[in-house]
């Protein structure tokens, strides 16, 4: 049981890291493309701490080869083929599903804190949370800022005086 869900946690970085290299990449604005490789960066520490435990707790290796191509496969199914700038609507939607998939981790990481006895695991899954939870706060943030007429934390798109 304890190694399913590690091995479900160890998906949702992965599916998380991919997500969050893919925006980064279509964004064009500075702000919030250093925003999303940071994000990119954490679930990529997120996951050698759960291998690392996964490890521990199985007594084998992960065959992350395999969860790695099936995350980055469904991350990248969410991106248009063209991966080209885009248009405010279509970045509130990728931002909300960031914060769904961040929602998703904390519930997961909660629930696998109070199942399990191995304190090890326990200790993981409870910082993860606290991890977690501020990316969700950090993409509600960014989100907030882009529905106030389209500005990503103090930048906003030039206007034509006239």
């Amino acid at each position: 049981m304890l190694p399913d869900i590690l091995k479900e946690a160890i998906s949702i970085e992965i599916y998380g890291r991919e997500y969050y290299s893919i925006f980064s990449d279509i964004v064009e604005e500075e702000e919030p493309k250093a925003m999303f490789r940071g994000l990119a960066r954490y679930e990529k520490e997120h996951q050698e701490l759960l291998e690392k435990e996964y490890r521990n707790i199985s007594k084998k290796p992960i065959d992350i080869e395999v969860l790695d191509e099936e995350n980055r496969e469904k991350a990248r199914r969410i991106f248009p083929e063209q991966l080209q700038p885009m248009d405010i609507s279509e970045t509130k939607d990728v931002l909300k599903l960031g914060i769904r998939t961040e929602e998703r981790s904390i519930e997961l990481y909660t629930r696998g804190a109070q199942e399990t006895e191995v304190i090890s695991t326990k200790s993981l899954f409870t910082r993860l949370v606290h991890f977690e939870e501020g990316h969700k706060k950090t993409l509600e943030d960014a989100l907030y800022y882009l529905e106030q007429e389209g500005t990503w934390y103090g930048y906003s798109p030039p206007t034509l005086e006239g």
